[in-house]
């Protein structure tokens, strides 16, 4: 069975904005990668999302190798590592290295509570 960071991911990478934003709980915050201030609501959720799947080529790719999944309380887990995010075809693909965390709720109906995601700054 898929976690939910797999799941946001394949629907990310379909530009499926709908289905990506009903991961999100309705209080989620999400700290993206390509904004200056927190996101706190579902419309501006959306409106980040709509943003990032309308580049050509858009999507993500995540480091299986560096992902962790901690259990932090009754049924919630932390799931954090490393992906990049990308967009571009051909020669112009662009690539963003990037770290996680999703905060998720694993209930019934499992959301992310909390989704954290910043570039990896250059060494």
């Amino acid at each position: 069975m898929k976690n939910l960071p797999e799941i946001w991911n394949e629907f990310v990478n379909a530009g499926n904005v709908d289905s990506v934003c009903s991961l999100y709980s309705e209080d989620a915050r999400l700290l993206a990668t390509f904004a200056s201030s927190p996101i706190d609501s579902p419309d501006g959720i959306r409106g980040y999302f709509e943003g990032f799947t309308s580049r050509p080529g858009a999507g993500v790719q995540f480091d299986e190798e560096r992902a962790l999944r901690q259990h932090t309380a009754d049924q919630c887990y932390l799931y954090t590592g490393t992906y990049s995010f990308f967009h571009g075809e051909g020669d112009n693909k662009q690539f963003f290295p990037a770290r996680y965390s999703f905060l998720v709720d694993e209930k019934e109906d499992p959301k992310i509570l909390h989704h954290h995601s910043s570039l990896i700054p250059n060494s």
